[in-house]
């Protein structure tokens, strides 16, 4: 019986060509959606689970208050994990890693040392790290691979790397950080998942650390209980112990005089670092909580789609049925044979959709800027996921159709009057309704982050962003930065330079000073900066500093207008305030604000300008001026920033700037940045989260009007004879055209106002998470809701024109 339904079914769908491609690639593409974003979600959800022991590991982190301000330390010092775990047995081991995140480091084989690489990736850890996590080993011993000073273990890429297919035991890597120091291969393993947190190229042991010199001395310093450099794991012999693992910490640091004031410690989940400790912005928790909405309206989209097509294509089959009950059949038999046809095109679907997921992976994951793993779509978690997929596909996309073309009366089939017959008109209604309300709603949403993205990227920030580019320089310019920037400044495209210790909107340090009151005192970001800053920037002055007054000084700093108003400031030494024009501001160059045992003389302030992120306010910052650029600069990892004169041509510039670099630093590579790209960079979720939009809203609206293909079909298809009779009496093809399109754009401008207020709630909450946002205009709605009604009007068109233009002769024959 069941191979008789499936070759009944497969003639429908051979005869059927055009629909059945519609009804097949609609629910294919629907489906492959749903599997890329399964496939996001799973990986995102599947971080760190794959470690034995990974119920019972946690990361350690601690909350100090340093001037009344709360600040959340994701680092240990050294010292932590040997002193909890000599204090509490209830731990039955910890690790300390260190990840070293200067960017690449140069590594060369010492027997061909003419070849260099820079490579990245670089982390020193403990002698038991593949015994406490549970990443192979490819060779060597867990217990030994990592116990002796200058021992490293490879990734397998990095042993095919430099070794080729020789057996790297034994061999050495030199590699330079700020040291140059020969390790010993002593372990190669395979390359870290995907879905790990922990990520390496090299591992190396961590009582190497001692002979580098940026961490020597930190080593030495962290050997107490508290925040450091260091990530520190614990593992519990007991999940449930976390409670009392922390008493015992909270009693070791009160009895610790060098604590800082109410430090307390947490423990969570390794499990749930990668989600909840999004620092560098690697996923966003919020898509986790859309693109699952997402998949689950793009997926029934499509199977609305599926069902739509399947009874509307009905009077093809009433006969069919009619005879089928007449000569015995039950409506229950019926129904397992639609049901077996709608299963074989699901299962179709299905392959189909898998084959598109495969293929536009890289496209999806690009976008997303994710790596997956082959490995992870054949995971037993992935292949569980995709059959329950294909099970409720199959369920749902069944159940619809059999239950309708079932339930067919044979003697009106029989005598061919199914205008009452094919029912779920209302309902098939509803369901276009709702499918052009979401792709309304996608396309409103798409208009307003579009939007909110152009205002950032072209909103007056205060800083002139553009020809300047930015290049980090590190610790071989030692000696040679005076130089090499003065080498740069002579170059004929380069008009002005500075130099500044980060990179703009990268990061900044916290400097603790005087908040309004004496006993106040709040975090002052600030920046450390040669004396040009302000000018290659083009920053304006709001007051600034006293003719012949250098901004170079230990005791001198420049602020912004939002730190006047967070800082207790002490009069200038007249012992008068001078009332800024037009504002409440008061000028306070010459004043001083305090800052731990010194007295910060303000010799300048500058205008509020962003330097961070438009999604915060802007905050209090204060300019340190290095007082000596020659020697200051040689001493540290800094980045000179150097203006472009308008019509240079950019790639000679760069080559000639790469070949000033190459002079000083001939081992790292050149990189360089332009400021708005940077500027730009901090707002790659949101970059993402437009992609994702346009995307889902091309396929949503495509959906939706394959959905209206088939409700037009249906009813045009119902209503034949009528326009044959109008056609008869005079109606032209326009009025025809306009009467069926007319119920059409009715459903569709019903879905215009049930999907605007809904867009306009989601997306005026999604805008309040920006500091500096757009209003939403009423152009948006109406821009969505007319793209709408012109697919509708060509979609319903196609199908009246064709019913309009046919003979009547042909479609009253049979009255």
């Amino acid at each position: 019986m069941i191979k008789n339904y499936l070759k009944i079914a497969w003639r429908n769908l051979v005869r059927q060509r055009l629909y059945s491609l519609i009804n097949i690639s609609g629910l294919a593409v629907g489906l492959a959606v749903c599997m890329l974003i399964m496939l996001y979600v799973a990986h995102e959800h599947s971080y760190d689970r794959f470690h034995k022991n990974g119920d019972r590991i946690y990361t350690l982190h601690a909350t100090i208050k340093i001037g009344g301000n709360a600040m959340n330390m994701a680092y240990m010092s050294y010292g932590t994990g040997p002193i909890i775990k000599q204090n509490l047995p209830k731990i039955e081991d910890y690790m300390r890693t260190m990840d070293y995140g200067h960017g690449h480091v140069i590594v060369y084989d010492p027997a061909a040392p003419d070849t260099k690489f820079a490579d990245n990736k670089l982390l020193f850890a403990d002698a038991g790290f593949f015994k406490f996590f549970s990443f192979k080993l490819v060779s060597g011993s867990p217990s030994d691979v990592l116990s002796k000073p200058f021992s490293i273990v490879l990734s397998k890429d990095m042993a095919r790397k430099y070794f080729g297919n020789a057996d790297p035991i034994g061999k050495t890597l030199t590699i330079k950080t700020d040291t140059a120091l020969s390790y010993q291969v002593t372990g190669v393993a395979e390359n870290a998942p995907s879905n790990s947190s922990i990520n390496f190229n090299f591992i190396a042991s961590a009582s190497t650390l001692s002979s580098v010199k940026s961490f020597a001395r930190r080593i030495g310093e962290q050997q107490g209980i508290g925040p450091g450099s260091f990530n520190v794991y614990l593992l519990l012999r007991d999940k449930r112990d976390t409670g009392q693992v922390k008493r015992v910490m909270q009693a070791i640091v009160k009895a610790d005089k060098n604590a800082y004031d109410d430090e307390k410690f947490s423990l969570q989940p390794f499990a749930s670092t990668h989600l909840e400790n999004n620092f560098g912005d690697v996923t966003n928790i919020k898509y986790l909580k859309i693109f699952p909405v997402v998949a689950i309206l793009v997926l029934l989209l499509a199977l609305v789609n599926y069902m739509s097509l399947s009874t509307a294509r009905a009077t093809l089959r009433a006969k069919e049925v009619g005879v089928r009950k007449v000569t015995g059949a039950s409506r229950r038999n019926i129904a397992k044979q639609f049901y077996v046809e709608s299963a074989l095109f699901a299962f179709i679907s299905f392959g189909l959709g898998y084959f598109l997921c495969y293929v536009f992976k890289p496209l999806f994951l690009s976008t997303i800027k994710l790596t997956i793993d082959n490995s992870f779509l054949h995971s037993p978690l992935v292949l569980a996921l995709m059959a329950g997929l294909l099970v409720v596909t199959i369920l749902v996309a069944g159940s619809y159709p059999s239950l309708v073309l079932s339930s067919f009366n044979p003697v009106v089939t029989l005598k061919g009057k199914m205008s009452k017959q094919s029912g779920g008109a209302v309902v098939r209604k509803v369901f276009t309704t709702l499918q052009f309300a979401i792709s309304i709603g996608l396309i409103i949403g798409g208009i307003v982050i579009d939007r909110q993205l152009y205002y950032m990227r072209h909103a007056d920030t205060g800083i002139n962003k553009e020809n300047v580019i930015m290049i980090p320089v590190g610790a071989a310019f030692d000696g040679h930065y005076a130089a090499f920037s003065r080498e740069i400044k002579n170059l004929s495209g380069v008009s002005e330079i500075a130099t500044s210790h980060y990179g703009m909107f990268q990061s900044y340090d916290m400097y603790s000073v005087g908040g309004k009151n004496p006993k106040e005192q709040i975090m002052l970001p600030s920046l450390t900066v040669d004396q040009n800053f302000v000018n290659v920037l083009g920053l304006n002055w709001k007051y600034p500093p006293s003719p012949n007054t250098t901004l170079e000084g230990h005791n001198k700093v420049v602020i912004n207008e939002e730190a006047i108003a967070k800082l207790h400031l002490e009069p200038n030494p007249v012992g008068t305030y001078i009332k800024a024009g037009g504002d409440n501001l008061q000028n306070p160059v010459g004043m001083y604000m305090k800052a731990g045992n010194d007295n910060l003389q303000i010799v300048g302030v500058l205008k509020d300008f962003n330097f961070s992120s438009m999604e915060q306010t802007i905050k209090p910052l204060g300019l340190f001026a290095a007082p000596d650029t020659a020697k200051f600069w040689g001493k540290y990892s800094c980045n000179l920033f150097a203006r472009i004169k308008p019509k240079t041509n950019l790639p000679t510039l760069l080559d000639a700037i790469k070949g000033i670099y190459k002079k000083y630093d001939i081992d790292t590579p050149f990189t360089y940045t332009f400021l708005d790209d940077a500027f730009n960079a901090q707002y790659q979720a949101e970059d993402r989260l437009a992609s994702m939009f346009s995307l889902f809203t091309v396929i949503t609206v495509v959906l939706a009007t394959m959905g209206l293909f088939g409700l037009a079909a249906f009813t045009i298809e119902q209503r034949t004879k009528e326009i044959g009779i109008r056609k008869v009496l005079g109606a032209s093809i326009s009025s025809i055209n306009g009467l069926l399109s007319k119920d059409f754009v009715k459903l569709v401008s019903l879905s215009i106002l049930v999907a605007s207020p809904v867009a306009w709630w989601f997306m005026h909450n999604w805008l309040q998470g920006f500091a500096y946002h757009i209003n939403i205009q009423w152009w948006m709605f109406a821009g969505a809701g007319l793209l709408a009604v012109v697919v509708t009007v060509i979609t319903v068109s196609y199908h009246a024109i064709r019913a309009a233009i046919a003979n009547p002769v042909d479609s009253l024959r049979s009255e």
